[in-house]
């Protein structure tokens, strides 16, 4: 890590995590698998599996792929995404729980509601994500940008 700002934050997040992992931890369960390093395609498709919530929330993002790619991932159509209001996917994945990252009380309200909503619920939510997903692909993307681009064009 070049930037000493990195390191930092790098450092203060080891730190959390071990004082969480060292008070809830019970010798074969820990509450934070920290894995810092690159992942393969199948690992990390493995990882999406994995997670019954996916926690997606950072403070300031673009389209946000990660999001995405749980979404896709989940071929029982099951789980709980939680988005940042902030991200590039929020519009387009409404079905998620939607929070403001900077806000610890709809971090919390988001995870409770995550951890008792029924398979029912998940099943309907994230099966409208990955329908959406499917249509509004990169070709739709594109498709979107150049039509903008193009009225723009002619009004004026």
């Amino acid at each position: 890590m070049k930037v000493e700002a990195y390191r930092r934050k790098k450092r203060e997040i080891d730190e959390i995590i071990g004082r969480i992992n060292g008070r809830f931890s019970d010798g074969i369960w820990m509450p934070i698998r920290y894995l810092y390093r690159s992942f393969s395609s199948a690992e990390l498709a493995a990882y999406y599996r994995a997670a019954d919530i996916a926690l997606v929330t950072p403070l300031r993002d673009g389209l946000n792929l990660v999001a995405k790619e749980y979404v896709a991932s989940r071929v029982d159509a099951d789980g709980v995404l939680i988005l940042s209001e902030f991200t590039g996917a929020a519009y387009q994945l409404p079905e998620a729980l939607l929070v403001n990252p900077y806000s610890t009380e709809d971090m919390v309200a988001a995870l409770v509601q995550a951890l008792g909503m029924s398979k029912e619920e998940q099943r309907q939510r994230m099966q409208a994500m990955q329908d959406r997903i499917k249509t509004q692909n990169i070709a739709w993307w594109a498709k979107e940008f150049l039509d903008r681009m193009s009225s723009l064009i002619r009004s004026e």
